[in-house]
């Protein structure tokens, strides 16, 4: 990526803001949105969009906020980063150690608004498919919510999906989540609370409720991919169209979530879960998403999500499973 314009501001401004140096000599002073995907954003009051630098053409950062960095290896360091003397990045501590690495070890960083609110980020998209074989209506919603803090991360998430047709129930789908981490041990494990929702008129199940909890570890966390591993417990309130068949059970889980984030403007996420029922003798439940994403200009996308939900217990003999693929449109916000 070449720059051809060489932005230079009063360097009284550059203690009172984010500064990047680049390789080719460029100064770029404004503030740096996140470093993601090998790519850093930074924020110019000179120019009505956002800069969008490679990485690894970069030769100096300092940053005005404290901030997390995310290392290879899954090491996470937070305070004030800059680069010293002699080329190297430095995240200076609130106790006042200096840890220091070279940039290409940085996977990437978030700066830490001090303002609680500040610290969210989301996204929301829309599909709708109309066919006039058999006056198909079909329409798709789902946001997800993210927070990040030092030692906290959260992920939640909502999809919906209403399907009209002739000569067919209609079809209605609202799936949930909510997941809460605490990293520990140097950001290579982590605590989990979850909480998801699952409601779908194919397995004529009108709300299932699971609250879980689980430790895991990252298996592989660098610049293009991060691989984790849990293990915990959840419990299920289970309530279906024939009230005569709800239920409460427990379950053990193992799951997995991939994350690969290096691939130009394509994203992938994929989460899988194996729940072996601790209270049910010989059911086993499994549920796996995933979710492809490309990105546009000014925040918009393009997303294929697919989701599938299995019970070899179903509530109804033969609807053992229930799965569905979704299209859409969306923006990102932060």
């Amino acid at each position: 990526m070449t720059y051809l314009f060489l932005f230079c501001l009063p360097f009284l401004g550059i203690s009172q803001a984010d500064t990047l140096k680049l390789k080719d000599k460029t100064l770029l002073i404004g503030e740096v949105k996140l470093l993601k995907q090998g790519v850093i954003t930074i924020e110019t009051d000179y120019s009505d969009s956002d800069f969008k630098v490679e990485f690894d053409k970069v030769d100096y950062i300092h940053l005005k906020k404290k901030t997390l960095v995310i290392l290879t290896e899954g090491r996470r360091r937070f305070g004030n980063l800059t680069t010293n003397k002699k080329g190297l990045g430095q995240v200076i501590t609130e106790d006042g150690k200096i840890h220091t690495f070279t940039l290409s070890e940085m996977v990437a960083l978030n700066e830490i608004d001090d303002e609680f609110w500040e610290r969210f980020m989301g996204s929301i998209d829309l599909g709708y498919n109309i066919s006039k074989a058999n006056n198909l209506h079909q329409f798709t919603a789902s946001g997800a919510l993210h927070y990040i803090d030092k030692m906290w991360l959260m992920d939640g998430s909502i999809s919906i999906l209403n399907s009209i047709q002739d000569d067919a129930d209609k079809t209605k789908r609202t799936d949930a989540k909510l997941d809460i981490y605490r990293i520990i041990i140097d950001g290579k494990w982590y605590l989990l609370a979850n909480t998801s929702f699952l409601s779908n008129t194919e397995q004529a199940l009108d709300a299932r409720i699971s609250p879980s909890l689980g430790a895991g570890k990252f298996i592989k966390n660098n610049n293009k991919l991060y691989w984790g591993l849990t293990l915990g417990f959840s419990y299920n309130i289970e309530n279906y169209v024939d009230s005569s068949l709800d239920k409460t059970s427990s379950e053990a889980f193992i799951g997995s979530v991939l994350n690969l984030f290096n691939f130009e403007d394509i994203s992938l996420t994929a989460e899988a879960r194996l729940l072996p029922s601790l209270s049910q003798k010989g059911r086993i439940r499994s549920d796996v998403d995933t979710t492809v994403k490309y990105d546009l200009p000014s925040d918009f996308y393009i997303k294929a999500g697919f989701s599938i939900n299995y019970d070899n217990q179903p509530a109804i003999e033969g609807n053992d499973t229930d799965y569905v693929l979704t299209t859409g449109v969306g923006w990102k916000f932060d």
